[in-house]
């Protein structure tokens, strides 16, 4: 309709998959490079993975259009609600093989000959299967015995395994593990970033003769279509065929901001989908689905499938013997983990002499969850393990997850482990190391607030003098580690995690006009005069001290009287403040918000004036991205930001919060500096130290079939058509 009105050839942003409108993203080239990966290798399974509307269909019909038709015949499966029966009569079908017989011994005999024809005249065979996560676990088996096929010592079939996330948790299956055995690659497609979006929609639009100049395209409406889409190319086209055609009706040669954003949320309310972004601690039901499927088959499945603890085994990235190959084993239970273990997990990944690193993630009821959105917004991987804690607290969640990982420790023991800083996960994965013998490694070592009366105090204590290798953030945890008598040949400086992933997370940060209008909230607070102040407090539960609350509650009405202030916060919180009647003052200026994905937070850490918290995570935050910090406690483990940092500990004291503000307010505040190491290079230094240590300890070395072989076999195929 609007195509003559711009001067288009053609639709740009039609929903059908259309590999003539193709965009190499860099997680679409690496995608299809495992693709022809596969194609290279003749043999095994591939598994790709990507969330509704990624763009998998393309990808595959991209590979198809390449494939070379005199030496690979390929057919492919789109309709999968199917059993180990239908399945085989389906791919006999695709190959278009006549049917001879309705047995399944006439039906095996049938595939097996037509794909020996193809070998005698120097042709194999490749199935696709697309949207797998809706077979039957009975099919899955039913694909893994027909690569049984062999002539000679040549794979007759090989197939290619296309699905959404929940593919993967069915692969954990324990009676699947034959067939986890022969996958020799897997990706998973993620969302593409701010400026991958951008260029995405200028590749579709240049594809139908746009040259800039009609519809001219606002900066603004680009960081719209990326807030509003995610970077997902399916929710990129809906809404940008939307725009376009309100564009034409309106007579408009311009695409602004506003424009999209109105659209965007035109389109949310017609599909039933709320303008509010769901916060992290209650994740949209595809998110939850996404995640919880991970948790191993404890409500799903055959009974027989279940593990006796609550955790999943891996998807290998390469094919490996029945036997665990040495690895590296990064233990996240929270937050700040997840942060740090991204950057290291990339820096890992790189580096051949190392053993493979996998991720065990940890989940804690009503605290934390790491979510499939939240994931792919850091880069980090799916968790090669999930182990979901029962309901309760403190020894109890200790207890449990001691016992699950004592279990899987005896069926996978790692090479070694990789802990942080002093939360309970942290101390329950060094016990159960200690017990198997398992060297440990820890990061964030020797930080202290001296605050005894705190667990994570004594835990970061606990997990130092247990640990084998101990790296430090800042120069004054060595002296707080000698002093309790640890030797200085376990201990290296390496600086902060951090600084790595918030640089590399730079590009998709979201400011935080663009956060208020998805919570479907008005703007005007970041319009006052002095700018607007961010609160984030640490979980507050309902046996907090109600008179501590209200005067923490007091004194954030009289900051907010000169300086408005934003609040991301737990439900809990929320609801703990309701009940006692503390949210409900007129007083001041304080927005609630819900707790949101980590590319908004950091938006709106960077655009604060001050920042006001009591999380030492949110202390690193603050000063690596310069802006003041008033700490609400009087002592802190991150002393450094303090010393060198923009932090000031001012606990609840009203006078030198009041003041503090006032001198934000008039010149700026604290400016402080980078410490030492806190460079965006930390993550390189570790791997250096842990190649180094490793080989001083003899414990383990790769496999031959190493991640530079892997690398190396990729950049050979990566132009190959087969």
């Amino acid at each position: 309709m609007y195509e003559s009105y711009f001067g288009f050839t053609s639709a740009p942003f039609l929903l059908n998959p259309d590999p003539s409108f193709y965009f190499d993203s860099r997680g679409h080239s690496s995608a299809l490079s495992y693709l022809k990966f596969g194609l290279y290798q003749a043999e095994g399974f591939i598994v790709i993975t990507g969330d509704i509307g990624a763009g998998k269909t393309t990808l595959v019909r991209t590979l198809l259009n390449d494939i070379d038709t005199e030496k690979v015949v390929a057919a492919q499966l789109v309709s999968t609600q199917l059993e180990a029966g239908d399945l085989l009569r389906a791919a006999i079908t695709a190959f278009g093989i006549p049917l001879k017989g309705t047995s399944k011994a006439d039906l095996l005999a049938t595939l097996e000959g037509y794909l020996t024809v193809l070998a005698t005249q120097n042709k194999r065979a490749v199935l696709i299967v697309d949207e797998a996560q809706n077979l039957s676990r009975d099919a899955i088996e039913e694909l893994r015995m027909l690569s049984n096929f062999q002539f000679g010592n040549q794979a007759l079939l090989q197939s290619f395994l296309i699905g959404q996330p929940e593919l993967r948790t069915m692969l954990l299956s324990r009676s699947l593990e034959q067939l986890r055995q022969r996958v020799i690659a897997s990706y998973h497609l993620g969302p593409m970033d701010r400026d991958e979006t951008r260029r995405y929609i200028e590749h579709r639009l240049q594809k139908v003769g746009w040259a800039h100049q009609t519809p001219q395209i606002s900066p603004e409406a680009f960081d719209e279509f990326y807030e509003w889409t995610t970077g997902i190319p399916r929710r990129i086209n809906l809404l940008c065929n939307r725009v376009l055609l309100a564009t034409f009706l309106a007579s408009e040669q311009t695409i602004s901001g506003a424009s999209v954003s109105r659209i965007a949320q035109e389109i949310r309310a017609e599909i039933g989908e709320p303008v509010l972004s769901m916060p992290l601690s209650a994740p949209a039901p595809t998110q939850l689905n996404q995640t919880d499927a991970f948790n191993t088959t404890l409500t799903q499945g055959d009974e027989s499938d279940v593990p006796t603890a609550a955790w999943s085994s891996p998807i290998p990235s390469v094919a490996h013997s029945g036997v665990d190959a040495p690895f590296l084993l990064c233990v996240t239970g929270s937050r700040g983990a997840c942060l740090r273990a991204a950057s290291l997990l990339k820096a890992l990944g790189n580096r051949s002499d190392l053993p493979a690193a996998r991720l065990l993630h940890i989940d804690t009821p009503g605290n934390f969850e790491l979510t499939q959105d939240w994931s792919e917004h850091l880069g980090l991987r799916v968790p090669d393990y999930r182990l979901r804690l029962p309901p309760g607290s403190g020894l109890t969640h200790l207890a449990s997850t001691l016992q699950q990982l004592d279990q899987l420790f005896e069926q996978h023991r790692p090479t070694a482990i990789i802990v942080q800083a002093g939360g309970d996960t942290a101390l329950a994965a060094s016990l159960a190391a200690q017990r198997h013998g398992i060297p440990s490694v820890h990061l964030e070592a020797g930080l202290r607030s001296f605050d005894r009366s705190r667990a994570q105090e004594v835990n970061g204590m606990m997990c130092d003098h247990m640990g084998d290798l101990l790296l430090t953030s800042e120069w004054v945890a060595h002296d707080n580690l000698s002093r309790e008598g640890i030797p200085v040949d376990r201990v290296q400086f390496v600086g902060n995690l951090l600084m790595d992933t918030i640089r590399a997370l730079l590009p998709q940060v979201s400011q935080p006009k663009y956060t208020l209008r998805q919570l479907n909230l008005s703007t005007a607070i970041l319009k006052r005069k002095n700018g607007v102040g961010l609160v984030y407090l640490q979980q507050i539960e309902k046996n907090a001290d109600p008179a501590q609350l209200s005067n923490l509650m007091a004194i954030l009405r009289m900051v907010s009287k000169d300086l408005p202030l934003l609040w991301p916060m737990h439900d809990s919180t929320r609801a703990c403040l309701d009940h006692l009647g503390l949210l409900a003052s007129s007083e001041g200026d304080i927005l609630p918000l819900p707790i949101v994905p980590y590319h908004k937070m950091v938006g709106m850490i960077g655009s604060a004036a001050c920042i006001l918290t009591d999380s030492a995570l949110v202390q690193e935050e603050a000063t690596i991205l310069g802006i003041p910090c008033l700490t609400l406690h009087n002592h802190t483990e991150r002393r450094i930001t303090v010393e060198q940092g923009t932090n000031i500990a001012v606990g609840h004291n009203a006078s030198l919060i009041s003041r503090a503000v006032a001198e934000i307010l008039r010149g700026g505040g604290k400016k402080g500096r980078l410490p030492k190491f806190w460079d965006g290079q930390t993550a390189a230094r570790i791997t250096e130290h842990l190649a180094a240590w490793i080989k001083a300890k003899g414990l383990a070395t790769p496999l031959p079939a190493d991640a530079a072989q892997t690398n190396l076999a990729l950049e050979q195929c990566s132009n190959f058509n087969h």
